[in-house]
């Protein structure tokens, strides 16, 4: 169903670390149909429930930017809109109703336990994505647990229903998009080149990248940007991106240093986890 995709593709997945075969699929997808708009919908650093996933994520930027022609956006830890009435609630009203969000039958004291999620600069109810969901050209949709990773690939039993209803297609792609409008989500894009060494940084940082350890190189290809006041939703390629959107940096709102976040993703590369993510 994938590889028949002709005009879009938008995908939700708390966990964006593609398998070897979903990496073939979509840059085939990518090549074959270059006008193809794959959008992606996910976790940031600062509302992920996983941080070791996510460094795997982001080493991998690049690939999934460039090679891939991925519109990443990573949802904010207190997006607006994005969640209905759980978006703006207050701590104690949150704390309430949040062990039935996705939470299963474990209490929200072991989820919390287990989810060891970064601490953050602004207040409030951290929310996150914990959705599967794919469309494809706004017509056949996918609703699983399946996240797309080779966890998921290779070592677990997973399931999804898939519905050829353009009405219900169009609901799901509806939610997935409203989770990545400006005001929920932070969208990734190609950094500014780093001063007098832009071509040489581009050739370390993609040697850097393809070590199967964490990379160290430290001017990144692709960073977070916020949309400026003002000015009207945009795509990454447009040509007036960079006059309507600023960068906000790697990690925005996470109360740790860059320092600090580099040694747990270098923590969690060192004990070899790429593979079973």
């Amino acid at each position: 169903i994938f590889g028949d995709a002709r005009h879009t593709l938008v995908m939700q997945t708390p966990y964006l670390v593609l398998s070897d075969r979903a990496f073939d699929l979509l840059e085939r997808l990518h090549r074959a149909q270059p006008g193809l708009r794959i959008v992606v919908s996910t976790n940031s650093l600062a509302s992920t429930d996983d941080f070791a996933v996510y460094g795997i994520s982001y080493k991998h930027r690049k690939r999934y930017i460039k090679r891939l022609g991925l519109e990443v956006y990573e949802l904010k830890p207190h997006p607006v809109d994005a969640f209905g009435a759980l978006a703006g609630v207050g701590v104690d009203a949150a704390a309430a109703v949040a062990p039935a969000v996705g939470a299963g039958t474990a209490s929200a004291a072991d989820i919390r336990k287990r989810a060891h999620p970064v601490p953050l600069t602004t207040p409030g109810v951290r929310l996150a994505l914990h959705a599967k969901s794919y469309v494809i050209d706004d017509r056949i949709a996918m609703v699983g647990s399946h996240n797309f990773d080779p966890r998921s690939d290779h070592y677990n039993t997973e399931n999804g229903v898939i519905i050829y209803d353009r009405a219900f297609a169009t609901a799901v792609q509806d939610s997935i998009l409203r989770a990545t409008a400006p005001d929920n989500a932070w969208v990734v894009a190609r950094r500014h080149d780093p001063p007098l060494l832009g071509p040489i940084s581009r050739v370390l940082g993609d040697i850097s990248a393809a070590l199967p350890i964490f990379d160290f190189w430290p001017f990144r290809y692709a960073t977070d940007w916020e949309k400026k006041p003002g000015c009207p939703p945009l795509r990454p390629d447009d040509p007036r991106f960079r006059q309507c959107y600023k960068s906000v940096g790697d990690f925005p709102e996470v109360e740790l240093s860059s320092k600090a976040i580099y040694t747990r993703i270098i923590t969690a590369f060192g004990v070899g986890l790429s593979g079973i993510m």
